[in-house]
């Protein structure tokens, strides 16, 4: 498990994929990314469907993949999302 993880980030992202995707059953799908939240919304999960990061309470993670190629891939698809929140407070 890696622990330079911006959890801000990714709860920022998280947000932007419920407001902006697709609800696919109990997820919503936005650019590559699948976002689901637990019944009580104090946790989260933001998904590729090879890299897994779930976020709890106080900020506490998990990170599951198999490789670092897809870690890195994943985690670029989140800064690009994050992006489009930028530039839309810039426009």
């Amino acid at each position: 498990m890696s622990t330079d993880i911006d959890i801000r980030q990714a709860l920022r992202v998280f947000q932007i994929i419920v407001e902006n995707g697709q609800q696919r059953g109990n997820r919503h799908y936005f650019k590559g990314i699948y976002a689901t939240s637990g019944f009580d919304g104090y946790d989260v999960e933001l998904t590729d469907e090879k890299v897994t990061l779930s976020i709890y309470f106080h900020s506490r993670f998990d990170l599951d993949y198999k490789n670092q190629l897809d870690n890195e891939a994943f985690f670029e698809k989140l800064s690009k999302i994050d992006a489009l929140r930028k530039s839309k407070t810039s426009g």
